[in-house]
């Protein structure tokens, strides 16, 4: 195995999460909305079960309202930064938010795919960060937007994953803690 593919596996103390712009005047609007809430339910519960770090993005909350309310109980809205810039880390808070976390891998999901997911991908990855964005667990408001932006997520060396592959591997063991727990989430 090559060290490209070995350093590909997420591992829980490396690994935060970051919820990109799920925000009330925009999520109605994408392919999918009820499917990629449900996922984005499943990760960011399954991802606060194992620990991991994490940090919210609203674009414009001033014209595009807040985290959607499915999501919003699951959140600390100290961990949520509003910002402007379509890449979370064009914003300089959110940029040394990202930063000072102890996290190598950041497990991207939220919306736009091709806006703000994709410009944010860039970003981490020209940091030095690897980057892991869950196709379940993202939207556009067209499925053409959806697919280009898989398709240069892959190009540019971003990890396209699911939810349920990602939370698995974060476990690594059926003897994990929280095995029970995160199973009971994927039913």
């Amino acid at each position: 195995m090559n060290a490209s593919f070995r350093n590909r596996f997420v591992e829980r103390g490396k690994t935060g999460f970051l919820l990109v712009d799920v925000q009330d005047k925009l999520f109605p609007l994408v392919e999918n909305p009820v499917e990629a809430s449900e996922a984005m339910i499943k990760a960011i519960k399954g991802f606060k079960l194992l620990g991991l770090p994490y940090i919210v993005s609203e674009q414009y909350p001033e014209k595009l309202g807040g985290t959607i309310a499915e999501l919003k109980g699951l959140i600390d809205q100290e961990r949520v930064f509003s910002k402007t810039f379509f890449s979370c880390l064009k914003d300089d808070k959110l940029k040394e938010a990202l930063l000072k976390e102890s996290v190598d891998t950041w497990i991207l999901l939220g919306i736009e795919a091709h806006v703000c997911i994709l410009q944010t991908a860039k970003d981490l990855i020209l940091h030095g960060k690897q980057c892991v964005v869950l196709n379940d667990a993202i939207s556009s408001r067209s499925v053409y937007d959806y697919s280009s932006a898989i398709a240069e997520l892959r190009d540019i060396g971003a990890r396209v994953s699911s939810v349920e592959t990602i939370l698995f591997e974060l476990l690594q063991n059926s003897k994990a803690p929280e095995f029970k727990s995160v199973s009971q989430l994927i039913k």
